[in-house]
């Protein structure tokens, strides 16, 4: 999987995130889709696993970017757990938040989702790619 489309896709999402935060009053009429936006960071971390234990395509012999790029004493393995953890954390979060029409916690957690994305995962991602 290319590392553009990877960053790509992160960077809609986290916009997205960033747009439902800032928006968060449509809660209170629209819990349900609020709730489906819960989704987003669980895609997030799925791109990212796919991204990461995929086969690193600049070495090009079966060998993933998890063993090719994860150095003794680097912090990219924990970097990609934290995401993780972050990243459904904020899923579990936001649906609950959705569901219960509190935009104000929504609209904090939303933004912070976005932050993250935007933030911690594309440095994840471009750790995982820099030769």
């Amino acid at each position: 999987m290319p590392t553009g489309v990877v960053l790509a896709a992160n960077a809609a999402a986290g916009a997205i995130l960033l747009a439902a935060g800032v928006a968060s009053s449509f809660v209170t009429r629209r819990s349900r889709l609020a709730a489906a936006f819960a989704v987003l960071p669980l895609l997030i971390a799925m791109l990212l696993s796919v991204y990461i234990f995929g086969e690193d395509a600049y070495r090009d012999h079966g060998i993933s970017r998890w063993h090719a790029y994860r150095s003794p004493g680097g912090a990219l393995g924990e970097m990609f757990v934290l995401c993780l953890a972050l990243m459904g954390s904020y899923a579990v979060v936001l649906a609950y938040a959705g569901l219960r029409r509190n935009a104000r916690l929504y609209g904090i957690v939303a933004v912070m989702c976005g932050l993250t994305a935007l933030g911690l995962v594309t440095a994840t991602i471009i750790g995982f790619s820099t030769n």
